[in-house]
């Protein structure tokens, strides 16, 4: 698998989609398979409901996630009790999801789980920072939800893998510009070590920061109207940190600003980008400056060029379409498989 080595090195890793459908589960049963050739200890769940047999929205079949002898998974009870495979509970999680409560179980063969995990981003991170703790496990896998960015966060994981496919879009050019866009996001510049120091720790309301770093409080708690985004801009001139949603409200409004060529927002990660893309690079070449505190290893992109409906894209030039826009490698799962 070209990537293993990259996924082995940082020690966690989230897959995640463009949208349902989009070959995400096909890449993370690949993950899982090259990694047990690898002899490596997984621990591996989900944000969402992953490895059902039919899709619950399009009714399509799913492709199952097989976990083989000694990985860990965390999942829900209740699909626990519907497994058909040995397995050990190692732990009872001290909280619930809105489907009950959580277990980690070790699997005592290979088997299919069905895999319904953390459901929020602070309990995500827990898991993948107390799994190696708790057992002996070398990397932490995490399926991402529809259309969720989240778990990608470097908050949550060190690195990501991003599926794209003709669920999202039968045409090429909007998968590789749509593509283009994740990578460009999470490929922002990054803060100094000093200046992140100070606002790593800030996760509400919006800061400025004066040229010598100094960091100012105006007073002002959101940044989704233009009117909160103009005070902000007054009182704290050209530098702001907003730790939430980066939107197309806020970014509209710095790239109207006389100093906009001066203008720059600081922000946690790439995941806290909800604007659209012909927003974001319209701040941008008006010389605004995007800088992030975290970034993750944005290691493949992998494709899935069949719909549920049965739409087929040629894979070739699905890849080579892609690959043109990205410095990563991007790969057809299905082709390397066969």
């Amino acid at each position: 698998m070209p990537f293993t080595d990259q996924i082995i090195r940082y020690g966690s890793l989230s897959v995640v989609g463009l949208g349902k459908n989009t070959g995400k589960t096909e890449c993370l049963r690949y993950v899982l398979d090259k990694l047990h050739q690898r002899q490596k200890v997984v621990a591996v769940t989900s944000i969402g409901i992953d490895g059902e047999g039919v899709d619950r929205v399009t009714a399509t079949p799913k492709p199952f996630i097989f976990l083989e002898k000694g990985m860990y998974f965390t999942t829900v009870a209740s699909y626990y009790k519907t497994k058909r495979f040995r397995a050990e509970i190692c732990e009872v999680l001290p909280y619930e999801t809105v489907l009950g409560k959580l277990v980690t179980a070790r699997a005592l063969e290979k088997g299919k789980m069905i895999l319904a995990g953390p459901s929020d981003t602070i309990l995500l991170q827990n898991w993948v920072r107390e799994m190696p703790q708790n057992f002996p496990v070398d990397i932490c896998l995490v399926d991402g939800a529809i259309s969720r960015l989240s778990p990608a966060s470097p908050a949550v994981t060190e690195s990501m893998i991003l599926a794209v496919g003709a669920a999202y879009s039968l045409n090429m050019r909007t998968l590789a510009e749509r593509t283009r866009f994740i990578f460009d996001t999470v490929h922002l510049p990054l803060a100094g070590g000093s200046l992140r120091n100070k606002l790593e720790s800030i996760t509400r309301g919006i800061r400025g920061i004066t040229d010598n770093g100094e960091i100012t409080d105006p007073g002002v708690e959101s940044a989704l109207l233009p009117a909160q985004v103009r005070e902000v801009l007054g009182k704290c001139q050209n530098r702001i940190y907003v730790p939430g949603a980066v939107s197309n409200a806020l970014l509209k409004t710095l790239g109207e600003g006389k100093e906009v060529g001066k203008t720059e927002l600081y922000i946690r990660d790439f995941s806290r980008i909800f604007a659209e893309p012909r927003v974001f690079y319209s701040f941008l070449r008006k010389g605004g400056r995007i800088i992030q505190l975290f970034s993750t290893r944005f290691l493949a992109v992998c494709v899935n060029p069949v719909s549920p409906q049965g739409y087929r894209l040629n894979s070739e030039e699905l890849v080579d379409s892609i690959q043109k826009e990205v410095d990563i490698p991007v790969y057809d799962i299905k082709k390397m498989e066969g």
